[in-house]
């Protein structure tokens, strides 16, 4: 005869039957499933997460580079302007000189606070240009005078507009940066908020000279 403990023992019932697993277990697989299934449903958050901070960083990149683009595109207006206004030549002369070294500023600029120092260094150009070519009708009056300004004027507006969709993307990016988890993983892997353009718009208008006529 059988001793019924043994059945208990080595997992059998009285009968001889075999035994199902008890609540302790059930409720011991249950607990590891939810762990495992909540930490791959971290992991591929974090993934995510990461892989979503990459893209934004590159786009906010991206778009820094389209504002420097539309202030290269303005700047290499100034020696078609001077050429134009021979007349003025000798006023102005220093003024093409001082183009290489803006354009330099431009291409190292890394920062929106390096990038509107530049642009506001061609603005003043343009600027005292402008000054001066206000003195000869004959300059402003041509055609290929008009044609000019109202390219380095489109440029100009380019230039906003270019800013302001760098910084909805940097908005974008900064608000991962400092919210769950993309704050821990940018603190891991070295994501950093970026810097907006805060300086005064009319920095990149190159038409804002007072010549006196009031």
């Amino acid at each position: 005869m059988h001793d019924s403990n043994n059945y208990v023992h080595y997992n059998y019932d009285e009968n001889g039957g075999k035994r199902g697993l008890g609540l302790g277990a059930w409720i011991a697989i249950g607990i590891v499933a939810v762990f495992f299934i909540s930490m791959f449903s971290l992991v591929g958050s974090c993934v995510s997460t990461y892989n979503n901070l990459v893209e934004m960083e590159e786009n906010v990149k991206l778009e820094f580079a389209d504002v420097q683009s539309a202030m290269q595109s303005r700047l290499e207006k100034i020696p078609d302007l001077v050429k134009v206004a021979d007349e003025a030549a000798e006023h102005i002369e220093n003024i093409i000189g001082d183009v290489s070294g803006a354009r330099a500023a431009l291409g190292n600029s890394s920062t929106p606070e390096e990038l509107d120092a530049a642009n506001a260094e061609i603005t003043s150009k343009i600027n005292e240009f402008l000054v001066i070519v206000e003195q000869y009708p004959t300059i402003t009056a041509s055609d290929q005078y008009t044609r000019l300004m109202d390219q380095i004027e489109g440029a100009a507006n380019r230039i906003n507009v270019a800013r302001e969709d760098y910084n909805a993307a940097v908005s974008e990016y900064n608000r991962t940066v400092r919210r769950f988890p993309g704050s821990l993983l940018a603190g891991i892997f070295g994501f950093d908020t970026m810097e907006l353009f805060e300086a005064d718009e009319a920095a990149n208008n190159s038409s804002l000279v007072d010549f006196g006529d009031d």
